[in-house]
């Protein structure tokens, strides 16, 4: 009878541990999914500010002799009047990097890199203004949350309110012997 018993409680606590991890699976799928209905991909973001907000620091350039890359590292590349800039994604992938927006040829530019999505897009605003006011707010559901004229949306959202520049995707070799006198996106060096 006690056999029975202990047999009997044995069993009630397997299909207790089993109901107390269908239950956490579903919890977990609940999380999921309400992050994915509060951060669509072509939606602004609801919240106006995330965690993990940058300041978009200033970057500096130097020549192709300068750079010191692996001519595998991939770089994006713009093409920006009769310059050619290289935007290596090995300096745009640590904290507070992943946005550069400068003037260049008198044309505002912001290239974003997310390491996370492996997503570059390019922003472009009007001939003759000024910087773009745009800079990394951290991650929101495995994306690059990027904060624009004080909004937060998804670096992948299509209602983002700057034009596209277009870019292309390089091996640092390919674009140094095209453009041995292009300009580079330096290391940044945190003191």
């Amino acid at each position: 009878m006690a056999k029975v018993k202990y047999i009997t409680a044995g069993a009630g606590v397997l299909l207790l541990a089993a109901l107390l991890a269908y239950g956490c699976l579903l919890v977990t799928d609940h999380i999921a999914l309400q992050v994915t209905e509060q951060y669509p991909d072509d939606e602004m973001l609801q919240d106006e500010f995330l965690d993990g907000q940058f300041e978009t620091p200033e970057r500096s350039f130097v020549t192709v002799g300068g750079a010191n890359l692996d001519d595998q590292d991939e770089v994006i590349t713009l093409n920006i009047g009769e310059q050619h800039y290289a935007f290596p994604k090995r300096w745009m992938n640590g904290m507070s990097e992943h946005v550069v927006s400068e003037v260049y040829e008198g044309l505002p530019i912001a290239v974003t890199y997310c390491n996370e999505s492996e997503c570059v897009r390019v922003f472009q605003g009007q001939p003759g203004e000024e910087k773009l006011d745009i800079m990394q707010a951290g991650l929101a559901a495995g994306h690059m949350a990027i904060l624009v004229k004080g909004k937060s949306y998804l670096q992948e959202a299509e209602n983002i309110p700057y034009g596209e520049y277009p870019f292309e995707l390089m091996s640092w070799g390919e674009w140094k012997t095209n453009h041995p006198d292009g300009q580079v996106l330096d290391e940044i060096l945190w003191e």
